[in-house]
Order: structure tokens, then C-alpha cells, then sequence
């Protein structure tokens, strides 16, 4: 959860994308430890809190699932404002309304909510309603969930809490009062939904998907448009590692994969992923997504991954309809190391679940690459995808098919640059992989990575950079499995991991037509 700073929204320099900064204070939730200090009502609880001289008040919200904690003097006092004459302060109201419309709609999704909190240990803020304290922040932060109590499963499942939410962001940017408190209620209470299952999946999976949830929610908020640019620019970073310090904005980046994740899939993926949490109480999230994947979608993490390897080279600028992402042009650009022609790179080191892009010059017939792993490295979860892109679309992609030697090559004559991308897919933490990438262009003397004649049907590729026809090729949708009770089998995909590397090794053709991927 975040660094101790305010939620303000900053400019990338000579770019439109926002960057927002961290949420919540970067703490690893332990059941019980936040009920022996106690509740911001209490003295000896930690900061943010109500100070003794306040005056707590509460009210119910007004579908009956929350109580919201404030007080109107001090340094912790809501704004006053009473446009209803009811004696309720309407910032109070709003919070109540709008956690109210952030359950509703994770419930409708398929979601549980949290567990109530009547038999939580020590004061549980007077019922068995979900509490939300509006406290101060100082701007150290907006938000956070505090976890409580475990009510199953040895301390693991099940679990509840409380909410801190910053009682007047004044001073925090945003544009409306409106938009911050339905970016703190979405991305804070999705943290009580994944305790409800399980509370300790990780940062990258627990923010990732908290700012996912978000941007379903309410697409207009920027949240996850913010926070891209945390991933996109450290995409050789592996999605299996948290990390600490100043790096644990990539928690909240990652949330990039999960929206790839959802936009592809379909919401009943994470649905499933948090019910497998449960039944797999030890495994990974990556793990226990590729288990989703497998038996549910036809797929599996390592298909998804490339897949979303090859959407993120269509954002920002890049942005293509019919390529990727509904909403890619609010997106950071993806970071590439720019290389010259012809290239040759030992010991490419690239982690799991992560990839390394190089872009190097478009203009030529053909521009073709190799990877070659070195002795010892499994080229089974690697792939290669060489991508004809200009400075505002992505052209072509094309897709190593399975080999000792991964190989790709794409028509360039009329790209801008031309982007080669070397991922691994792999769902589990080990030694990185390395090897030899070359990178070469038509006409050029690269014995590692020569350029061969084209295939049959090259004239249609030839074309491809003037093509001003459409989208990704439609992708049919098979047959849903069986719905059955928790776990993977809760989800439905309407995409096939086989047909997505079928599709890919064929090529991901943009025809620029409106049409993009199913969703």
C-alpha cells in the first residue's frame, strides 16, 4: 500500500498522461495487530486518528451496509456544508452514498463483500456495519484499510476491517470532491472485498487489482490512466516480485495487467482468482490465475502474458483501434531501448513474467530477429514478437512460433520503427532467462538474424503500413464451461488461449476499422 505522500495528480514532462501518486502508507496487513491498538476513536491508535478534544459522530448510510465516523471541529472536521438543512453534513452523506454504490456494483459482479464485524475483538464501531473513519491525512496519503480480524480458516480467510478515508482532500488536486471520494470508496473497499477471501495475495496482485477495480467501476476516473506509467516504463520488471521502498508504485502499475486481464476475459476471471485464493490458501495469485486460465479459458498464464505484452505496444500515442485496450490513448507509453541496425545482444537477461522491447529503425522491406537461449535456459515460456509500428499506431505484430531459436520477422517498408519485444511468461519466480537477440533489416549482412524470403502471402503483408482497412481479426467466442459453485469454475472466457498464440504466430493484423477485440 503507498509511500507517505498526497494523492495529487503531477504531468509527465513533455507528455499528457497524469501520473497519481500512492494511496495508502506501504504496510502488509496482519489480522489482529490493528485491534490491539485500537480504532482511530481510541487514543492509542496510530496515525491518522481522532484527537481526544473531538467530538466523534456517526451516521448510517442509507442502504444500511455502512457507518460513517466524523467530527465537525478540529483538525480532522469535515466540511460543514448542509444543503439538504438536515443537520448531517453532506460530505458525511456522500460517503455513505457512494460506498453504498461501490458494494452494490462489486456484489453485481460477482464479488463477496465483507463479512460483518459484529463479533469483532474490542469496540467494532457499534454494530455489525462496515465502518469508514474520515480522518486526516495531512497529506501523507488518502486512504487505507485497516484489517482486523480473521473469522475462518486459522487466522487466513474470511477476514474484515475498517476503512480510513481523508475527511476533506483539501488541497489533494483531484478535480471534484465527487471524483475523490469515488476513487478512494472503489479502490479501498475493493481491499475489504479481497480480504473477505483471502488478505494476503501480495502487493502486486492486492493494489493491482484494487486500481482495477476502480477503473471498472468508473471508467472516467483516472486512477489507473495515473499509474501506468509505473509499469509501462519498467516492463522488464517481473510481475512476481513486490517491491519495496520507492519501487512499490509498481503494485499500483500492475494494475495494468489486471485490466488487460479483465478487458480480455471478462470479469469473471478475477471473480475466480480471489475464490481459487481460498481454496489454495498458500499458492501464488500468479499461480492460481494460471489455474483460472487452464481449466476455465482454454488458456493460461504464459498465452496471456504475451498477449498482454503485445497490447501494451499500443498505448499512448501508439494507440490503435482495434488493438488492446478500450481506453490506450490515456495510457504511458511503453519504455523500448532504441538500437541500431543490425544488432546483436548477448546475455540478454529477461525475468519472469516480464519483457524487454527494442525499437530500432522501420523503412525496409523486412526487418527480422532472433533470440537464441543460452545452454540451460527452457525456451518453452519464452516468445519473440517483432511489431511494424509508426509514431501513432501499431501496424503488425508478428510471433515467434516454438522453437530452440525463436525467430520472427515483419514487413517494414511502410513503418516508422519497428519494436522487438523478447517476454517471459513464466507463472513462477526462478533464474532469469538468457540469450543472444540479433535484429537485423533487409539488405543487411546479420548471420544471426538474416532476413528470409517471404512466405506465400506477403503480398497482403506488404501492404499492411498503408492499410487503411481495421482492427484485430474477430476472434470467435467457444463454448462457455459449466457454472458451478466457488473457485475457477465461477468463470467464463470468452477468448482461447490456442487461438490467441494461433492468432499471434499468424500475425495481429490492424485493418483500422472500428472493430476491436471482444471485451
Amino acid at each position: 500500500m503507498a509511500s507517505g505522500v498526497p494523492a495529487l495528480l503531477l504531468l509527465l514532462t513533455g507528455a499528457g498522461t497524469p501520473h497519481r501518486l500512492l494511496h495508502e502508507e506501504a504496510v502488509a496487513p496482519v489480522p489482529g495487530v490493528v485491534a490491539e491498538s485500537g480504532r482511530p476513536t481510541s487514543a492509542t491508535a496510530p496515525v491518522p486518528r481522532f484527537e481526544p478534544t473531538e467530538t466523534v459522530e456517526s451516521i448510517v448510510s442509507a442502504g444500511n451496509r455502512f457507518r460513517i465516523h466524523f467530527t465537525r471541529q478540529g483538525p480532522n472536521a469535515v466540511p460543514l456544508a448542509d444543503a439538504e438543512g438536515n443537520g448531517v453534513p453532506d460530505f458525511a452523506e456522500r460517503v455513505g452514498r457512494t460506498y453504498e454504490r461501490v458494494a452494490t456494483f462489486y456484489a453485481g459482479l460477482g464479488f463477496r463483500l465483507p463479512p460483518d464485524d459484529a463479533t469483532s475483538p474490542g469496540d467494532n464501531g457499534g454494530d455489525g456495519r462496515f465502518d469508514v473513519y474520515l480522518v486526516d491525512f495531512a497529506r501523507r496519503g488518502d486512504g487505507a484499510f485497516r484489517l482486523e480480524t480473521c473469522l475462518e480458516g486459522n487466522g487466513t480467510t474470511r477476514c474484515t476491517g475498517y476503512m480510513l478515508q481523508e475527511n476533506d482532500f483539501a488541497g489533494y488536486g483531484y478535480p471534484s470532491e465527487a471524483q475523490a471520494v469515488e476513487t478512494l470508496a472503489s479502490h479501498e473497499f475493493f481491499h475489504a472485498v479481497q480480504a473477505a477471501y483471502r488478505p494476503d495475495l501480495g502487493g502486486i496482485a492486492s493494489e493491482g487489482t484494487a486500481v482495477w477495480a476502480t477503473e471498472r467501476f468508473q471508467p472516467a476516473l483516472d486512477d489507473l490512466e495515473g499509474f501506468t506509467h509505473y509499469y509501462l516504463e519498467s516492463p522488464d520488471r517481473s510481475l512476481l516480485t513486490d517491491p519495496s521502498g520507492p519501487g512499490v508504485g509498481f503494485n499500483y502499475g500492475a494494475g495494468l495487467f489486471f485490466q488487460f486481464a479483465g478487458e480480455h476475459f471478462g470479469d469473471a476471471l478475477l471473480v475466480a482468482l480471489l475464490e481459487e485464493s481460498v481454496r489454495q490458501p498458500e499458492a501464488r495469485w500468479s499461480l492460481l490465475l494460471d489455474t483460472c486460465l487452464r481449466r476455465d479459458f482454454a488458456s493460461s498464464f504464459e498465452a496471456a502474458f504475451v498477449r498482454f505484452s503485445a497490447w501494451n505496444l499500443g498505448t499512448g500515442a501508439r494507440a490503435t483501434p482495434g488493438h488492446g485496450y478500450a481506453r490506450a490513448e490515456g495510457y504511458a507509453p511503453l519504455a523500448t531501448t532504441a538500437t541500431a541496425l543490425p544488432a546483436s545482444l548477448d546475455s540478454l537477461r529477461i525475468a519472469a513474467a516480464s519483457s524487454r522491447s527494442f525499437e530500432v529503425a522501420g523503412g525496409a522491406s523486412f526487418v527480422s530477429a532472433t533470440f537464441e537461449p543460452e545452454p540451460g535456459t527452457d525456451p518453452a515460456a519464452l516468445s519473440l514478437l517483432v511489431t511494424a509500428v509508426t509514431d501513432t499506431a501499431v501496424q503488425l505484430v508478428r510471433q515467434s512460433d516454438r522453437s530452440e531459436v525463436l525467430r520472427a520477422q515483419v514487413p517494414a517498408h511502410d513503418a516508422t520503427r519497428v519494436v522487438v519485444s523478447v517476454v517471459d511468461g513464466r507463472p513462477q519466480q526462478g533464474l532469469g532467462s538468457y540469450g543472444r537477440l540479433c535484429i537485423a533489416a533487409t539488405g543487411q549482412d546479420a548471420a544471426c538474424a538474416p532476413v528470409l524470403p517471404p512466405p506465400a502471402d506477403a503480398g497482403s503483408d506488404a501492404g499492411t503500413g498503408g492499410d487503411t482497412d481495421a482492427g484485430l481479426p474477430e476472434e470467435p467466442e467457444p463454448p462457455r464451461p459449466p457454472v458451478e459453485e466457488g473457485g475457477c469454475q465461477s468463470a467464463g472466457g470468452p477468448l482461447s488461449g490456442a487461438l490467441i498464440a494461433l492468432l499471434l504466430v499468424q500475425g495481429l493484423r490492424i485493418r483500422r476499422r472500428p472493430s476491436a477485440l471482444p471485451r
